[in-house]
């Protein structure tokens, strides 16, 4: 049967689409496409959202943190405050019992600083009014002189001397009998509750012991609010001194009271200087070879003080020549005598001359200072950097003890000892050539090498610049006397 002929012949035309297809496969992508960007915006949500939370979280952490912090600190604060409360209530109070027991310390060196001649004549009733003016002068001047002193400030005072010495010294001054010195004392520790005149006795520097101790005791404390310290006839205590006024807040806190004027070694300290006109004697009581007790500060060259014993010894010198006579008779007799004396060697008791207590003079009575060694100035430097304590090593009784500002605790070599020696020599002694203190250890004579194109006036390498004075250069080192000291 043959083959019927299609209607339509599909091999023959080109495929297309139909329009149920372009109605499918068009929309659809589209609408893939505008999902996946739905989507990806959905995504950058989903993260923006997940780093918001992530950022509040630690941000809620932080926050926990800083209210802990907060509470912490806030604690603390309270308790901080409370506690500066408990403070200041500590020190209103203790303010207040400084200043309810607040007071003014006067310290007396009896044995120079002394009484107007009146008051001593008077007996007790001049010890009394001695005590009551000594206070009020004391009172008025603290009260004008430092702000912020309390208005019940107590003034207590120590007049230190070897009461014996005073009284015989008094008496044989003309000044008063020795039963109205005696009276005097009495009356001037009896007139005021904090005021005593105390007895020492006899002896070197026991007067100047007590009240460097003293003024150590006190000088820190916070109740003694001012020190008045009476030692102007003493030079002794220059040094002292020196040591405090290298702290500023030490010399506000000490009035230096005269009496007898002050000498040189005084005028470069920094301290205040009051003067109670009519209460003290304005200068040394002035009598020789009686004085059984005070020591005096300015001893004649050559002779000691007191209980010294001037001893000549013998000196080997040529013998004047005398001419002969040339008449007979009582002058020639006595021209004969009189050169036999002049040919004798100065008779005397033998003396150790290693005795501590024997001090050599020459014949003007000047002190001789032992030999030294040679000055080396690198060698003295070096010492002098080491800053040892001249008075520790080389009197072994430093007043300050630990609170000195120099060493102590340094071990030096023999040479190092000479070495200060010679360093300690190189001060002059504020006593000069006069000086009877046996363990001195200043210079009583310029130790300087000379120069040499000069014979006269102060002829060392320092020239006039040297601060020993004229005197102290170009000695007579002969030994012809020394003063002994028991």
């Amino acid at each position: 049967m043959p083959k019927l002929p299609m209607p339509f012949d599909m091999s023959d035309q080109t495929a297309s689409p139909s329009p149920g297809h372009a109605y499918v496969d068009g929309p659809t992508a589209d609408l893939w496409g505008r999902y996946r960007e739905i989507q990806l915006v959905g995504n950058k949500t989903n993260s923006l959202i997940e780093e918001l939370l992530c950022r509040y979280d630690a941000l809620n952490e932080q926050f926990r943190k800083e209210i802990e912090d907060h509470d912490r600190e806030r604690e603390y604060n309270r308790i901080a405050q409370r506690s500066l409360k408990d403070m200041e209530t500590t020190i209103l109070n203790m303010r207040g019992n400084m200043d309810r027991d607040a007071f003014v310390l006067v310290l007396i060196d009896g044995d120079g600083l002394i009484f107007n001649d009146q008051l001593l004549s008077e007996g007790g009733n001049g010890g009394q009014r001695a005590a009551g003016a000594l206070e009020e002068g004391v009172y008025n001047y603290v009260r004008t002189q430092f702000k912020g002193m309390p208005p019940n400030v107590k003034v207590t005072a120590r007049v230190y001397a070897n009461a014996k010495g005073l009284t015989d010294t008094c008496a044989r001054a003309g000044i008063a009998p020795k039963v109205d010195v005696q009276d005097f004392i009495v009356g001037f520790t009896g007139a005021k509750f904090l005021m005593d005149f105390v007895d020492v006795g006899s002896g070197k520097d026991r007067a100047d012991e007590k009240i460097v101790e003293h003024l150590k005791l006190n000088l820190y404390s916070p109740t003694c609010r001012h020190i008045m310290l009476g030692c102007s006839h003493d030079n002794r205590y220059a040094r002292i001194l020196g040591e405090i006024s290298n702290y500023d807040y030490l010399v506000d806190k000490i009035t230096l009271l005269e009496g007898v004027p002050f000498g040189r070694e005084f005028a470069s300290l920094p301290f205040k200087i009051q003067k109670f006109e009519g209460l003290f004697r304005p200068q040394k009581i002035n009598t020789f070879g009686g004085m059984d007790g005070l020591p005096s500060p300015f001893p004649p060259p050559g002779f000691g003080v007191l209980t010294n014993k001037v001893t000549p010894v013998k000196v080997s010198s040529p013998s004047p020549s005398v001419a002969p006579a040339t008449t007979a008779g009582a002058s020639a007799g006595w021209a004969n005598v009189a050169a036999k004396a002049a040919a004798l060697p100065v008779a005397g008791p033998k003396q150790n001359a290693r005795d501590p207590n024997n001090i050599p003079r020459n014949r003007k009575g000047q002190r001789i200072d032992p030999p030294t060694k040679n000055y080396d100035k690198e060698e003295t430097n070096r010492v002098k950097r080491i800053k040892m304590c001249n008075v520790h090593f080389l009197r072994h009784e430093c007043p300050f003890g630990n609170n000195c500002t120099h060493v102590h605790d340094y071990k030096p070599t023999k040479s190092e000892l000479d070495t200060l020696k010679l360093v300690a020599r190189m001060a002059p002694c504020i006593h000069g050539t006069g000086c009877d203190d046996p363990k001195c250890i200043y210079g009583h004579r310029c130790p300087f090498p000379p120069f040499s194109n000069k014979k006269t006036g102060k002829n060392c390498i320092f020239l006039d610049d040297c601060k020993f004075p004229i005197e102290m250069h170009n000695m007579d080192m002969n030994i012809v006397q020394y003063t002994t000291i028991r």
